[in-house]
Order: structure tokens, then sequence, then C-alpha cells
């Protein structure tokens, strides 16, 4: 009788085994990231800096083109301006608006270490005004001293309305102590970094209203000089204590007159990228991580995060507030297989 009812045994833990492997293998296992507070702390905050500049756009009677911004989030810019620099994707700024790239960071940085009072600097660009709001939200959240710095400049789509530009954002939110961490310099972004290609009104009138908002305006015509400028100032600002470098755009000082271009889809640059210019060159060579925001099409393949997307208030939580536990399934058969051993033992035994 014991001999049927351990073959009975044998033959349903086999079936067991076999429904676990290819039935339920491939569904994996997911927990929530050890990062998920801070992470929807952060992503709640970029929805509440999305709708105040929104409502600010709207006050100061700059109309939202419902064709580009369908998402209405007020923070996708016009097809040409006066300051614009460059041809932008349409899509890829309507995908930088998603507040989970905030959400995102958190969580690269917690990875690497970074905790409440560490420094980090920053070259934004403004033709991502929302990516660079969520770095803000994300430093916020963490509590971390971002040095930043902006080049006002934008590609088409981007921070390139003269009359309300990334800094004028920034400035609002910071006036009205919804954010904590902002820009401490500007340029003039464009061709040299000095706005070669915009007209001398338009210069002035940048350099000024930024000067009222107290920020250290960069200018140099050299651009190895002008690097290390930039280079200096977020050394001497951070007393030496940089604990990552984050870029996001397409700044010309980042990367240099490198020929070089950077493709990457995680936005951690590997230390064995061969970019030896500019401020990335610089930072990669003391050993500091470099976060690299520009090519969104592969960033949002690579952590499985929407790619201009047609309805952010309908979004799901992502993977990105998740881990998969791949070996769950493989510690369930062990489990199973060791509880069959233990009872046959016991069934001799007796």
């Amino acid at each position: 009788m014991n001999k049927k009812i351990n073959n009975i045994i044998l033959t349903i833990i086999a079936l067991l085994f076999i429904f676990i492997q290819y039935g339920l293998k491939n569904r994996e296992i997911k927990t929530k990231s050890p990062y998920y507070n801070e992470m929807v702390k952060a992503s709640e905050k970029m929805k509440t800096m999305s709708i105040e500049i929104k409502n600010e756009r709207i006050r100061k009677g700059i109309p939202i083109d419902k064709n580009l911004d369908i998402n209405e989030t007020g923070l996708i810019g016009e097809e040409w301006s006066g300051i614009t620099t460059t041809l932008g994707n349409l899509e890829s700024k309507r995908t930088s608006t998603n507040p989970d790239f905030a959400a995102l960071l958190v969580k690269l940085f917690k990875e690497k270490g970074l905790k409440k009072g560490d420094r980090i600097a920053a070259n934004l660009s403004s033709s991502f005004p929302a990516l660079n709001l969520s770095l803000i939200a994300a430093a916020d959240t963490l509590g971390l001293d971002a040095i930043m710095i902006n080049s006002v400049g934008a590609s088409t789509y981007g921070g390139n309305i003269e009359d309300f530009t990334y800094l004028d954002m920034e400035n609002y939110l910071f006036s009205k102590g919804i954010i904590q961490n902002r820009s401490r310099g500007f340029s003039l972004g464009g061709i040299g970094d000095v706005g070669k290609e915009f007209e001398e009104e338009i210069k002035e009138k940048i350099i000024e209203k930024n000067k009222k908002y107290g920020l250290k305006f960069f200018y140099n015509e050299n651009i190895e000089e002008n690097i290390e400028e930039r280079y200096s100032y977020f050394i001497q600002e951070s007393n030496k204590q940089i604990k990552a470098f984050v870029n996001i755009g397409g700044n010309l000082l980042s990367i240099g007159d490198s020929v070089d271009i950077i493709i990457n889809s995680k936005v951690i640059l590997n230390e064995k990228t061969n970019m030896q210019k500019g401020l990335v060159g610089k930072f990669l060579k003391d050993e500091i991580p470099v976060f690299y925001l520009l090519n969104l099409k592969g960033i949002t393949a690579a952590y499985n995060l929407p790619f201009d997307q047609y309805d952010l208030q309908s979004l799901k939580k992502s993977d990105i507030y998740f881990e998969g536990n791949e070996n769950f399934w493989n510690y369930l058969i062990i489990g199973i297989f060791l509880i069959f051993v233990l009872n046959m033992t016991f069934m001799k035994k007796n």
C-alpha cells in the first residue's frame, strides 16, 4: 500500500515539475523595488510640477497646440523660434513628459549608492524641459544637492518659447516653493554654446532676464576653455565632492568637438565608453558615474517604458517600479523536492 502511495506522490510531483517548467516558468513574479516609495514620490512630484507649468503657461496666454502636445502638458515647445538651435524629434519630446523618468532617475541614483546630501553635477540643455524637471524631482525627493547649469537654446519642440523658456519654468517653480534644487548658471547654447545664430536683441534679453534670476552667466567663444570653466565650476561648487554627473540633451560642452557619438540605451554610461572629450570625458576619467539622457528611443526600450505615449493619465505603473524574481520557480521546485524527500524518509522510519 505504501509503495502505491509513494508512486502516486512521485507521479504528482513529476507532473508538478513539468507544469512549473513549461507552464509557469515564463511567468515572471514581480516584487516592488526597494526604492518603490521614493520612486512614487518623485513621479508624483513631477506630475505636480507639470500641472503648475501648464497652468502658468495658460495664465501667460501662451497657447498649447493639442496637435503637438497631445497630452496637454504645457512642456512641448514650438516648431521654430528665435532660440531654436537644431531639429528635434517631436515623438521623443512627448515621450520625455512621462513622470516615470523621475522615478527611473531615483532608482538609478539609489542603485549607485547616492544618499541624502550627496552632490551631483548636471549639464542641461533646454531641449528636454520635462527631463530637466524630472531630474529636479528626483534630486529633491532624495535630498541631493544638484549643481546644475542650463543652456537656453533648444531644439524644435523643446523649451524654445522665448517668453517661457526652460529657465522661466524653473524660476516659477522655485519662486512658488515647489522645488528646492534649481540651475545656478546658464549659457546661451546653440552654435559654440554662445548663441552665434541668435539675434543680438534676443541674446541681450535672455542674459538680462536670467541674471535677474540670480544665475551665473557662462560665455567663452573658445570651446576648450569653456569646457574647462564649466568643469572647474562644478568641482569648486561641490568642494570636490561630485558623486555623479548628469547630462540631459545635446549641449555642445558635454562631448566637446568629438566626432564620436554616444548612442546609449542604458542611462548610466559604461565606464569604458570611448569618449575622451567634453564634460562627459572629464567625469569618466575621474571615475564618476555619468548619466546620459538623450537617446530616448533606446532608453525607453531598455527600461520598458512607453515611447510617444498618447494618454499619460491612463498609464499603469511601469516595470521600473518592480523587480522580477527569476529564481522563484526554481526555489519552488527545490522546495517541493525537499518535501518529497523528507516525506519518504519519514515514511521509511515508520
